[in-house]
């Protein structure tokens, strides 16, 4: 996998940049889960992750319900096109995809400002 350069990763999916010519491309981030790829800027993972959080909201369910019994959830993306259908469990490990990444772009963010000083 040297045409990757993995973010971050749980049991659903995967974030990273791709490499070209051996160098980093930065401006946008590969995340993939289930069968789907979205190519994202920062702030478009930033207003995904938003998404997400109005998507659990929406689908909460009384007390009683167990998370693999709720029904799928119509999920927003960033692309106006395309909405997923994700259950509970899904939209959690969604969740955990996307601030993953986000931490960890703040943390190489933070430790490359601290080696410029």
């Amino acid at each position: 996998m040297h045409e990757i350069d993995p973010i971050y990763k749980n049991h659903f999916g995967l974030g990273f940049y791709w490499r070209k010519e051996d160098t980093v491309v930065k401006h946008a981030v590969q995340i993939v889960f289930r069968d789907i790829g979205f190519y994202l800027t920062k702030k478009e993972i930033v207003y995904f992750s938003k998404l997400v959080t109005e998507a659990k909201r929406r689908s909460e369910c009384s007390l009683s319900c167990q998370l693999d019994c709720c029904r799928s959830v119509l999920l927003k993306t960033p692309s106006q096109l395309v909405d997923l259908a994700l259950n509970r469990k899904e939209l959690e490990a969604v969740n955990d995809l996307l601030e993953g990444i986000l931490f960890h772009i703040e943390l190489r963010e933070y430790i490359h400002k601290l080696s410029l000083n």
